[in-house]
């Protein structure tokens, strides 16, 4: 069984979660929901649709509520122009290419956006494997989404890492018997600590995330490798 590595999509390898949050405001709003950021910090980030229709629109069936948030990732998709990649990222998949490292996405996001956000960065071709929560019978922070990512790519969960932003996907890795490092674009690191995280950073080029990496995945390298990974 081989070392993997498995990110998370929004929040995590590119930021999109302001554009989420304008598109979920907007589809609440017609019932009396006037959504703040820190209520959508807190209880929506890295939570399947499923689950949020329920808990933000219990008075609705579960296919009204699918419905709802059908509108909302249409109306994200169309604020979806042109997005960076997380800072550090590229060089962190080059060296995982280098070591035969496979990578995975693993992402409670629609299809529809993981595949346009994926094109928008022309990282499609970087990843093995796109693993959807919402195509499983469960979703994180159920572990299923991360094990079927790992079956995919035969990979070994003690030799594997998952980068996650949100309590919910850190939980779901972390079950899943994977390394986890938090990436602190929408949480305080406590919060994702308490989910899992063993290390977290603002992005790829923390040096312990990169040290936490090469040990987890039982890879070696030189100082020179190191700076190229920081580059």
């Amino acid at each position: 069984m081989t070392a993997t590595l498995l990110f998370d999509m929004d929040g995590t390898i590119v930021e999109t979660d302001h554009l989420h949050f304008q598109a979920m405001k907007s589809v609440f709003l017609p019932y009396g929901i006037d959504l703040d950021w820190e209520t959508y910090r807190t209880r929506i980030i890295g939570v399947a649709n499923t689950a949020t229709a329920a808990n933000f629109l219990p008075s609705l069936s579960v296919a009204e509520g699918a419905a709802v948030l059908d509108a909302k990732e249409a109306a994200y998709r169309e604020m979806v122009t042109e997005l960076e990649a997380a800072s550090g990222l590229l060089p962190l998949l080059d060296w995982a290419d280098s070591e035969g490292i496979p990578c995975a996405v693993v992402t409670n996001a629609p299809r529809a956006n993981a595949e346009l956000v994926l094109k928008a960065l022309h990282l499609t071709d970087r990843f093995a494997c796109l693993v959807i929560g919402d195509e499983l019978a469960n979703a994180k922070p159920h572990p299923l989404p991360y094990l079927t990512a790992i079956g995919i790519l035969g990979g070994d969960p003690q030799r594997s890492v998952a980068f996650e932003d949100s309590p919910a996907g850190a939980k779901s890795a972390f079950a899943a018997g994977v390394g986890v490092v938090g990436l602190l674009t929408s949480v305080e690191p406590d919060v994702l600590r308490a989910a899992g995280a063993s290390v977290v950073a603002r992005d790829f080029n923390n040096q312990e995330v990169l040290t936490f990496v090469r040990e987890r995945t039982g890879t070696g390298q030189t100082s020179r490798q190191d700076s190229e990974l920081r580059a």
